[in-house]
């Protein structure tokens, strides 16, 4: 082994000697410290801020749910089996209006971006807040999520807040506009975020590439037939052919994306790049209820663009861009981190794959948690699933209930019901597997009784079934029971899941219930 390391080496330092070295390391530096245009950031700011202010809104819809102590997450049993999510301003104890307090706060402080007021700070407290937001409800954390608190991190570095503030304005609106054109700043973050999109692309682009449903053709298909998706029930067999071009299309566009955007200005291929770009994430945001992080990326396109912008928006001539003469601090703490996430989301490589649990460790520490193999995974937790619901009355009729008034109607209700069918998004050790899906039900009964005032027995139960290539008729469903319960006083008595019995007080035995009411397995 240790032959081959220094055969390998040798190979690289015979290939690219130290003047080369030099080279690249002058070339890249004087990259990054060239300045750049403030009001295409600004822009970016803008787009940043309000986004905020909707996903904080968002949460705090939410809040009653999942925030809440008494929602449909046992945060007490989540922080014993996440002992590292712990590390947070949210602890037992807390409650619910304290959720809304501090939510209907982050959404007025989003606006402080927005108008460009002590935006590192107000980019602060907001990452704090998402951090420990996330960390609270952690098993129906996703990218949306990610995303959020990964743009408020960069905020809180890139140099924003220099234009496009309102309060200017009262010097004369003209005046204001070619001193806000004609503005420049460090630039050196500016290519670290840049670099940090670039990076979320490619990795993703490629670990799509080892996907067996995405060699199939098939993987489109399959995720929009999940429940993530919009009117997931919409797509059939006559759409495969459709789908499956778009299936390698997105191989084919989205580790490309960098390399397109980031051509010389005016390029055909940055153009061509930019239809992708646009083209790439609106046909996710239609399809797909993950708004936030699309939103956000082709909000990059501003930056990718910032010199076709500033061409447009100065005719007479944009500002000369000077060399900054050193990286300064948020300069090197965004090289700093731009490094450890590298390490952190790229496995499997010779020499630097073993640090991906240290350097994700790291960035666990400053708030960031990142993952860049965006539905790599629908190979494995791709499922289609409805639910019948019953109630069954004292002279023995059955009455449907609608599904929507069991389950939270949220991407993170729809994240939560997939727990109890052994498809977990979160790591789960064996031993809270069962306690785990026993909390669910628990709670999920007991949202039904404060919300439905039911005296009569309902069961749950579900079809599953997994979308295959073999499947494409979602026929092969697998029924299974799932709880069996009843309400008294807007109180929750379990009567039995799948997992234990209870018999309690008023509860229908096994043999009393109907083929249509639900069946015990």
């Amino acid at each position: 082994m240790q032959a081959r390391i220094i055969t390998h080496f040798s190979l690289v330092a015979a290939i690219f000697h130290a003047g080369v070295w030099q080279r690249l390391y002058a070339s890249l530096r004087t990259h990054l410290l060239r300045e750049t245009y403030a009001l295409p950031l600004d822009l970016l700011r803008i787009v940043g801020g309000l986004l905020c202010v909707a996903y904080f809104l968002r949460l705090l819809v939410e809040a009653e749910d999942f925030s809440n102590p008494d929602g449909v997450l046992d945060h007490v049993l989540l922080h014993h089996i996440f002992w590292f999510t712990r590390l947070s301003l949210w602890q037992p104890g807390i409650t619910l209006p304290w959720f809304y307090s501090i939510f209907g706060l982050a959404c007025g402080i989003a606006w402080g971006i927005v108008l460009g007021y002590r935006v590192r700070l107000c980019a602060g407290v907001l990452f704090v807040i998402a951090v420990s937001t996330y960390r609270w409800n952690f098993i129906v954390i996703y990218v949306d999520d990610a995303f959020m608190h990964l743009l408020l991190f960069w905020l809180m570095l890139l140099p924003v807040g220099h234009t496009l503030l309102p309060w200017e304005l009262r010097q004369g609106w003209r005046s204001c506009w070619q001193r806000w054109c004609q503005k420049t700043v460090p630039g050196t973050v500016q290519w670290c975020f840049l670099a940090n999109i670039c990076l979320l692309y490619v990795v993703a682009g490629l670990w799509k590439l080892a996907s067996p449903l995405w060699q199939q053709g098939f993987a489109l298909y399959a995720i929009l037939r999940l429940p993530i998706a919009h009117h997931h029930d919409m797509w059939g067999p006559q759409h495969l052919p459709f789908l499956q071009v778009g299936n390698y299309l997105t191989m084919l566009i989205e580790p490309l994306l960098p390399f397109l955007l980031l051509c010389r200005p005016g390029h055909p291929a940055k153009w061509c790049g930019l239809l992708c770009h646009v083209g790439f994430h609106l046909g996710i945001v239609l399809t797909l209820n993950i708004p936030f992080v699309n939103f956000g990326l082709l909000a990059t396109a501003l930056l990718f663009f910032r010199e076709e912008i500033m061409g447009w928006l100065q005719r007479e001539g944009k500002p000369a861009l000077q060399q900054a003469p050193h990286y300064g601090s948020s300069g090197v703490l965004a090289l700093i981190f731009l490094l450890v996430l590298s390490l952190a989301v790229v496995h499997h490589i010779p020499f630097i794959g073993g640090l991906y649990k240290p350097a994700y460790a790291l960035l666990w520490m400053a708030g960031i948690t990142q993952e860049y193999q965006l539905f790599n995974w629908i190979d494995k937790t791709n499922y289609h699933v409805t639910y019948r619901i019953n109630t069954q009355t004292a002279d023995g009729t059955i009455r449907i209930i609608n599904p929507q008034t069991f389950f939270p109607s949220s991407l993170r209700g729809t994240l939560l019901q997939m727990y109890l069918h052994n498809i977990r998004w979160m790591p789960v050790p064996i031993p809270y597997r069962q306690p785990l899906m026993q909390s669910i039900m628990t709670r999920l009964g007991q949202r039904f009784c404060r919300q439905q005032n039911l005296a009569t027995p309902v069961t749950v139960s579900a079809h599953v079934q997994r979308i295959r290539p073999d499947n494409l008729t979602l026929t092969e469903e697998d029924e299974r029971f799932l709880m069996h319960f009843r309400c008294a006083a807007q109180q929750l008595i379990l009567c039995r899941t799948f997992l234990y019995v209870t018999n309690a007080a008023g509860c229908l035995a096994a043999n009393e219930i109907s083929p249509e009411h639900g069946r015990f397995e």
